[in-house]
């Protein structure tokens, strides 16, 4: 039986935890608070400029943030990198796509964010976020370099789109409400959402270019990170741990001049089966009564621990 089987942390998947007793989780809910106060200031520092292009001359609305933040691919040749993730803080600020960009992406993280951040942690998840943008970012300028396309970009959809395919790979079933009309399982709006991005960027490579101004290319880097984090098992936060042995000058020159030193690591045995079961017990039995924030760290580490492994059972079986 796999943890979430159970029917008390079945229920517990939305941004609203009833063991918790609160709203979402504190990495949702920094990501969204963040994205909003800056999609605030892009607001407030919008401003209109005369542009003149030869003989034409017209006035164009332009906000000091998102020329700060956003994705241009000639500015980061410049050394500008941290636009490689900022631009997933900033959305549409005018036009047809002004508020609906922003809450639309928003949504879909406080909807499945908020399960995610409770199975990895905040730190983790936040982790997660940020270098699925980053991913998707990179994508974007690949394309953009490839087709010499200076057009910038806005928008978390990268990174959302991450927490999208991760999702759907855990809870595959889980449903949702198209238009707010049709119930549709999630992996099937994944599979749609990179049906409706791809297409548009194999036109690009023919010449079709990108009529519809949406970076089509970033929701692929997104769904494919997600996809790799999951099927590889990283974990960004652990991905530190590993440099001194690697980068630490002191360690290294050690090992050259000492020569090399024999010696044989205690590897424990791995723990039964049935005690394992019976710790894992516990886990959920304090879970039910006293809600997952009562968790310590190595609780939680247990849990993952478990849902690796049932996960593993259901590969081989």
């Amino acid at each position: 039986m796999g943890i979430y089987s159970r029917d008390y942390l079945r229920d517990d998947r939305r941004g609203f935890s009833p063991s918790s007793g609160s709203f979402g989780t504190p990495g949702c809910k920094w990501i969204i608070i963040a994205t909003v106060a800056v999609f605030v200031l892009q607001v407030i520092t919008t401003h209109t400029v005369l542009v003149v292009r030869g003989d034409t001359a017209y006035r164009q609305h332009v906000s000091t943030v998102t020329e700060v933040l956003s994705l241009k691919p000639e500015r980061v040749l410049h050394g500008e990198i941290w636009r490689v993730v900022t631009y997933a803080f900033c959305h549409a600020s005018e036009g047809q796509e002004f508020i609906w960009h922003l809450l639309f992406n928003m949504l879909f993280v406080w909807w499945w964010g908020p399960t995610l951040e409770r199975m990895y942690g905040t730190r983790e998840f936040v982790s997660f976020y940020l270098t699925a943008a980053f991913a998707g970012g990179l994508a974007f300028l690949g394309l953009a370099w490839l087709q010499q396309d200076p057009t910038p970009m806005v928008g978390a959809s990268g990174a959302v789109m991450a927490i999208m395919a991760l999702y759907a790979i855990f809870f595959p079933r889980d449903e949702i409400y198209l238009f707010f009309l049709l119930r549709v399982q999630i992996r099937f709006v994944v599979l749609a959402y990179l049906v409706i991005d791809l297409v548009p960027v194999l036109q690009s490579f023919s010449g079709g270019g990108n009529a519809d101004g949406v970076a089509h290319v970033a929701h692929l880097g997104g769904l494919a990170f997600g996809f790799l984090y999951y099927r590889f098992g990283w974990r960004i936060t652990s991905l530190g741990s590993n440099l001194p042995s690697v980068f630490n000058l002191r360690t290294w020159s050690r090992r050259t001049w000492n020569g090399p030193r024999h010696v044989k690591v205690y590897q424990p045995p791995e723990e039964a089966p049935q005690s394992f079961d019976v710790k894992v017990d516990a886990i959920l039995d304090k879970i039910h009564a006293q809600g997952e924030a009562s968790l310590t760290e190595q609780e939680r580490e247990t849990l993952r621990k478990a849902s690796d492994r049932y996960k593993s059972n259901q590969r081989h079986s």
